[in-house]
């Protein structure tokens, strides 16, 4: 089946250092980002004023400094106004932790939770209903989680065969299910790497699933795309809902709308424009909120062209002209 492509505008905001990996990315309310950094280092940082003329990054905290057995961040999500939540730990010693980072008290970052039971937490997704938790996605676990933000305890919210990846898999780069999460108008969305698929579920207010919901499929991949990373929800510029997926190893960006063909939107396998896409967010401002901004790993895990790596960026994508 031939691919259909529509190349949208892209613009660099900031890269990083070679090898630098981002993982992740979250949109404040007025409009700085929040990036993760699974490798070299645990990091979370701030991009000020990425729609503007000349954004700023910003350390937020560097947690290698004090925490020696946190090795790299994943997720990261709003869980109430300017509050937001990120995980990590260390796959080495199956140690995993959740943070909080406040922004209506001066930026104070805090551990609030022990992830004990969750065996490789990914994305992490708002719970509008429910502003004292927020869910995990468990890429090894093939479930997703409700973390309790006062307590710190962790139950299963939704643990289904569609999160999952098969048991007889050696491959590990194929040993990885459910990765990214969102919810949007009452449905959890999620990734499945292994399938290259998007599907979505009803959910109560509390994040379990709706009794009696089935699960849907969003769209899938084409086969010759390996992996299925994290993702955003949105409109573009049409009024269906649309999902803008990341690839990594692919180094592009597809849209995906039920029961429609996906588009490559964004990036070449072969070029640097989006090496190793790993997750994307809508803007929050009138400035950008037809942007999508896109973090990458630089091609890190995989070269582009087997030979080319790049510090990992965050570029934004204009995505106003895509209407499904």
């Amino acid at each position: 089946m031939k691919i259909q492509h529509l190349a949208l505008a892209s613009h660099l905001v900031t890269q990083f250092p070679n090898p630098t990996w981002i993982e992740n990315i979250a949109v404040r309310s007025n409009g700085d980002l929040l990036i993760t950094e699974l490798l070299p280092k645990p990091i979370l940082y701030t991009i000020v004023d990425p729609a503007g003329p000349a954004p700023r990054v910003r350390l937020l905290h560097d947690f290698s400094v004090e925490e020696n057995h946190v090795e790299g961040l994943t997720g990261i999500a709003e869980a109430s106004h300017d509050v937001f939540v990120f995980v990590g730990g260390s796959s080495a010693t199956q140690s995993f932790y959740a943070w909080s980072v406040d922004f209506t008290s001066k930026a104070q970052i805090k551990r609030v939770a022990d992830l004990r039971g969750v065996k490789l937490p990914n994305g992490v997704a708002t719970l509008p209903g429910s502003p004292a938790s927020v869910l995990v996605a468990d890429s090894l676990g093939g479930l997703t989680w409700r973390l309790d933000l006062a307590t710190g305890k962790s139950t299963i919210a939704v643990q289904i065969p569609e999160m999952g990846f098969p048991q007889n898999e050696t491959d590990p780069s194929k040993r990885v299910g459910i990765n990214g999460i969102k919810v949007n108008q009452g449905f959890l969305y999620f990734s499945n790497s292994n399938s290259r698929s998007i599907y979505k579920v009803k959910i109560n207010r509390d994040g379990t699933q709706d009794s009696g919901a089935s699960v849907q499929l969003v769209g899938r991949l084409p086969e010759e795309v390996s992996f299925l990373d994290d993702f955003a929800v949105g409109h573009g510029g049409g009024r269906e809902t649309t999902v803008f997926a990341t690839t990594t190893s692919d180094n592009r960006l597809w849209a995906l709308a039920q029961g429609k063909r996906p588009v490559v939107v964004a990036g070449e396998p072969d070029r640097l424009t989006l090496a190793g896409s790993t997750a994307a967010a809508f803007g929050r401002g009138h400035l950008d909120k037809h942007v999508l901004y896109v973090v990458t790993s630089g091609g890190v895990g995989k070269p582009v062209n087997g030979t080319l790596t790049e510090g990992g960026k965050v570029v934004k994508v204009d995505v106003s002209a895509f209407g499904p």
